[in-house]
């Protein structure tokens, strides 16, 4: 059986005990809330609620405000009950109401048992309609996403990464600070500030609600009809300015004391899923690096045959939870995506090096595209894959809803539908059209900043030593890898103390 029979065999079950699930219906709109419902004849229901409204709608001088009024809505007291209160009620249900935030959307989701759906409702629309917005919730919210920016953030090399390459490609764009605030905007917030904020986003117009699963007939109308309390609001969404435009090659240090160098480089991308383009760049970005997986030619090349680091991967649009994930999360849909490498940690004397063969890879990509049979094996495994990304109800809900915000058919049925017509000559075309390293924003976190920076300002070659004999063809491709020009256009040493204070 050959790679590319065994791949598409492997994911067959799954692929066929999935292509059964039904699509989304639109019940009739009582009030202006946007429904997605997705009966079957699972014992469990999934419920999201998603709003359209995240940290772009962050004040200046207050950034945060979204996120900490999402944690005083699903992570803090209501009218009724105390948040401790309200976990001790949703403890016996085996149920949680999770709150999720990103640039442009605040979601709250949950999962319970169809036998438990009333209960768990009455609570969700508790959560929902009457928060308490309690002095001591607030203090205990804010704080935590204090710590996230000041501990979590900054002691987590790869998520640290990962947050800065955005901040430095949305520079003075609304997506330009994490969605957590900063550290100045958090304190600058007030509970009033959390208030208004609450009464003037969380709307009906604003909301989509979406139901999966095993409920009882007219369950999402109810809700929806139930969550019709929440003021009306304006429909539209709000403009976002143009992505920033990235010239020249531009760095940004992290100095921080850490035993390796973690790379992070890319650019802002004009495609989005509901452009036809996305789906040749899937394939392009899946035989380039798919995260983590094993068969991308980032991995192949920069750990398989050069053992420089654990992973390599490249990515087409924002991935949400990428350190510890493995498949694609829904309920983070942008507008405006952006390119991504991600080189995960090597040594410091490698990395120069490792920086160059990244480079290397994505040009060689664009210079060269991929083969009839390369094009073959990645499409039959993404065929197969991209079904995994919705096992589960809620992801399966998640990407409904994302689809409609995108104005899209379901976006796995789409990905089937685009992969089995697609040709090579339309992946090279558009690899050739949007992949280009000429301008790029690169992130290196590290302990020797000052030393990184002055090897890249001279760009001299960076030729790898390795500890045991390698391949004539890896070492003959190392001499093109190690001259590739990696000259600072501009470049800024960081300490990482410093990163999200404003």
């Amino acid at each position: 059986m050959t790679d590319r029979k065994r791949i598409a065999a492997a994911a067959l079950v799954l692929a066929l005990s999935l292509a059964g699930a039904a699509g989304a219906q639109l019940p009739a709109t009582a009030s202006g809330i946007h429904v997605v419902a997705l009966p079957s004849e699972s014992p469990l229901v999934a419920i999201r609620l998603m709003f359209d409204v995240g940290s772009i709608h962050d004040p200046k001088g207050k950034e945060g405000l979204a996120a900490l009024t999402a944690s005083m809505v699903g992570e803090a007291s209501t009218q009724k009950r105390s948040y401790t209160e309200l976990l001790e009620a949703l403890y016996p249900m085996a149920a949680a109401i999770a709150t999720g935030g990103d640039r442009e959307v605040t979601v709250f989701s949950g999962l319970v048992h169809r036998d438990k759906l009333n209960e768990y409702a009455a609570l969700l629309q508790e959560v929902l309609l009457q928060p308490a917005f309690s002095e001591q919730d607030f203090q205990r919210n804010k704080d935590q996403l204090q710590s996230f920016l000041t501990n979590t953030l900054t002691s987590n090399d790869e998520m640290l990464g990962l947050e800065t390459l955005q901040t430095e490609l949305w520079e003075g764009h609304p997506y330009g600070h994490p969605s957590a605030g900063t550290v100045e905007g958090l304190k600058g917030i007030t509970l009033d500030d959390v208030r208004k904020f609450y009464r003037d986003n969380y709307t009906q117009a604003n909301l989509m609600l979406g139901v999966a699963g095993g409920y009882p007939k007219g369950f999402p109308e109810k809700l929806q009809k139930d969550l019709g309390a929440l003021p009306k609001g304006q429909p539209g969404r709000t403009t976002l300015p143009a992505a920033p435009r990235v010239q020249g090659r531009n760095y940004t240090l992290v100095e921080k004391e850490t035993a390796s160098v973690g790379i992070h480089l890319g650019f802002p991308l004009p495609v989005t899923r509901a452009d036809a383009d996305y789906f040749p760049l899937m394939v392009a970005n899946s035989y380039l690096g798919e995260h983590r997986t094993f068969h991308g030619r980032l991995m192949q090349q920069l750990r398989g045959a050069r053992g420089l680091n654990y992973g390599d991967y490249s990515y087409i649009e924002y991935y949400a939870g990428a350190p510890f994930s493995t498949t694609p999360a829904p309920s983070v849909p942008r507008r405006q995506q952006y390119f991504s490498v991600w080189i995960r940690p090597v040594v410091p004397a490698d990395a120069h090096f490792a920086l160059r063969a990244g480079l290397y890879e994505v040009q060689r990509l664009r210079d060269q595209g991929l083969t009839k049979a390369e094009f073959e094996l990645v499409r039959d495994f993404l065929l197969n894959y991209t079904k995994l990304w919705a096992q589960s109800l809620p992801d399966r809900l998640g990407f409904h809803m994302d689809s409609e915000l995108y104005g899209t058919p379901y976006f796995i049925d789409e990905a089937d539908k685009r992969l089995r017509a697609m040709t090579v000559e339309q992946v090279n075309a558009a690899v050739k059209k949007y992949l280009s390293l000429d301008n790029y924003d690169a992130v290196l976190v590290t302990s020797n900043a000052a030393q990184v920076k002055e090897a890249l300002q001279k760009d001299a070659p960076s030729p790898k030593t390795y500890n045991s004999q390698v391949p004539a063809d890896v070492t003959e491709a190392d001499k093109a890898i190690q001259a590739i020009p990696v000259k600072p256009t501009s470049i800024e040493i960081v300490p990482v103390a410093k990163l999200y204070e404003k």
